[in-house]
């Protein structure tokens, strides 16, 4: 864990700020094209077909916030 928050501080020193950003409907469709077929819609093949980076596709997919009715 450590290793790798090092490697991401290298990586992003002034932290994680995408040039292109997705809007919420194209995460909804990432994540559901990923879990209708991992194996097809890896994260280099997401990465090319929404024109984000893999970093930015791989926190699509491990990220678990949804806005409540309000926002």
């Amino acid at each position: 864990w450590a290793q790798h928050r090092a490697s991401l501080k290298e990586k992003f020193p002034d932290g994680w700020a995408p040039p292109h950003k997705l809007s919420r409907a194209a995460m909804d469709g990432l994540r559901a094209l990923h879990a209708h077929d991992p194996d097809t819609f890896t994260t280099p093949v997401l990465s090319d077909k929404f024109r984000v980076s893999p970093e930015a596709v791989r926190r699509i997919l491990r990220g678990k916030w949804q806005p409540t009715s309000e926002q």
